[in-house]
């Protein structure tokens, strides 16, 4: 495709200095991935300005350069090379990479899913109805890309805008109708997915989370927002609809300001999910127990779909399951599609995964990506409601180089729920384990105590107000003294890493995945 074409329809080019007949075989805004005939897109970052490796894009064969920098443009001029000068790089890049695949996604249904806890599980949840509805979709995430019927490990919850666009180019030309994605606030501040028409957006909540990125609350909820009222609201689409869930104190907060903003555009819909009776969808009569829970769920028409089982567990997942729902109805999925999708779903790999470690009297045992201290407390709360009399195990770290002022809390609400908690490693990278360890240990002195003194000696661990805790750096023996102190009446929650199958400690990056750590445990003992 030839610059001309690239460029095309686009308001945010000022400039190109060049022939605009120029083939370009390939783009990108990483300059170690140029290749000789390829577009290097140059912007800047958080904390590097790519502008500087534009010589090195050149020395390896691009054919073009994409800059918002004027002065970068004039000191290019005399070369021989096409100089596009745009507004705003990073959503020119976006603009180029979609006219580059010539628009996949215009031939797509797309589903975008924000939020700080909920996005991976709803997606799945929503690809499964979507299938069982007949639609072929593909699948973006944390976990993977599921494209095309093949499958990638993710890179990046929502990747830069040329692969993004690759990706829904290969669906379509597998045959795919549909695609559902998450959407991160760092790729909404950085307009990775400016210009994608969606038809519908989620919003699943919001909770501490990126601080070390976003710097507050408030900007963290103003990335969130900019999905809805920037994005869909600009949308090709000819209907479209936010999915808000309005339990949520931020999500009752965006459906009022969307409300405004959206009042005169009849062409998107406002669907409030959660389980006030009011909302246009909502649950009732939800049961939960240790390989599930059971619900019925009210649709904005007033049907019922009554006793639909789903295999998820905790009461979070209710709400993930309301999301998809809503989705999926602003899709026009049957009611026969949606019931038959959530039932359909097995588990979500990391997602309060139940692990089958093929031992019939062992506790119940999960694996989650909770990395925050609100999804933590979610996660011990719904297990602590579907146990009776057993007790409750868990094993946590918390990440190194990340929002610091999450450690502590995420001790304290161990501290609360858990009978035992075992603090260990997570992803230390550059700092010290023990130190960051340490942090959370002064949050498990805050903790609201239940009296478990019988249980000190077991772990030989400490007692504070009664709490039995102790600290155990290694996370493969950590996992390990956790099995060894459960029952079959208990449950072990293992948190943190989810379906991560590696461990970061300074430069150096490892194979290591608490699943295969659980059931070595197992297999030894047998």
């Amino acid at each position: 495709m030839n610059i001309r074409d690239i460029i095309k329809n686009s308001n945010l080019i000022k400039d190109v200095l060049g022939k605009t007949d120029i083939d370009v075989a390939g783009i990108s805004n990483d300059s170690r991935n140029i290749k000789r005939g390829w577009l290097f897109a140059a912007r800047k970052g958080t904390n590097v300005d790519s502008n500087i490796y534009i010589d090195e894009a050149i020395s390896k064969g691009a054919s073009a350069i994409l800059t918002d920098a004027p002065e970068t443009a004039e000191r290019l001029k005399n070369k021989d090379i096409v100089i596009i000068l745009a507004e705003n790089a990073l959503k020119a890049y976006a603009v180029i990479s979609k006219n580059f695949f010539e628009n996949p996604a215009e031939k797509l249904k797309i589903a975008g899913i924000t939020g700080t806890n909920g996005k991976t599980t709803t997606t799945f949840l929503i690809k499964s109805i979507l299938t069982a509805a007949g639609s072929k979709t593909g699948l973006i995430g944390t976990i993977d890309y599921e494209i095309g019927g093949g499958f990638a490990p993710s890179k990046n919850t929502t990747p830069d805008a040329f692969e993004l666009n690759r990706m829904f180019s290969e669906t379509v030309k597998s045959g795919g109708s549909c695609c559902v994605m998450e959407v991160s606030s760092h790729s909404l501040v950085q307009d990775r997915v400016y210009g994608v028409p969606f038809d519908v957006a989620v919003f699943t909540n919001l909770t501490r989370d990126h601080l070390d990125y976003h710097e507050n609350m408030d900007k963290y909820y103003s990335a969130k927002k900019k999905l809805f009222s920037e994005i869909l609201s600009e949308s090709s689409k000819t209907k479209k609809f936010a999915a808000i869930n309005s339990d949520d104190p931020y999500g009752k907060r965006l459906l009022g300001e969307l409300k405004e903003e959206f009042g005169g555009k009849d062409e998107i819909g406002l669907l409030a999910y959660g389980l006030d009776e009011d909302c246009d969808i909502s649950a009732k009569n939800i049961n939960y127990y240790r390989g599930g829970l059971k619900l019925d769920i009210i649709f904005p028409d007033g049907n019922t779909a009554k006793g639909i089982r789903s295999n998820l567990i905790g009461g979070y997942n209710v709400y993930n399951i309301l999301a998809a729902v809503s989705a999926a109805y602003a899709l026009s999925a049957s009611e026969g599609s949606i019931v038959s999708g959530i039932e359909s779903l097995e588990n979500v790999p990391g997602r309060v995964e139940k692990i089958n470690t093929g031992n019939a009297r062992s506790p119940l045992i999960c694996v989650d990506y909770a990395h925050t201290d609100d999804a933590l407390k979610r996660v011990l709360s719904s297990l602590r409601n579907i146990i009776s009399g057993g007790k409750l195990i868990s094993v946590f770290g918390c990440g190194g180089d990340r929002d610091k002022g999450k450690r502590p809390l995420m001790g304290m609400h161990s501290a609360d729920i858990a009978d035992i908690s075992i603090i260990t490693s997570d992803n230390p990278r550059s700092e010290d384990p023990l130190s960051i360890i340490r942090e959370i240990e002064t949050g498990i002195k805050k903790g609201q105590f239940v009296d478990k003194e019988k249980l000190k000696d077991k772990v030989n661990g400490q007692v504070y107000n009664g709490h039995v805790y102790t600290i155990e750096e290694d996370r493969a023996n950590a996992i390990r003294l956790a099995l060894s102190l459960a029952s079959e009446e208990d449950a072990v929650l293992v948190a943190g890493k989810g379906h991560e199958d590696y461990m970061i400690v300074k430069e150096n990056r490892f194979h290591f995945s608490d699943k295969e750590e659980i059931l070595k445990y197992y297999e030894n003992r047998i």
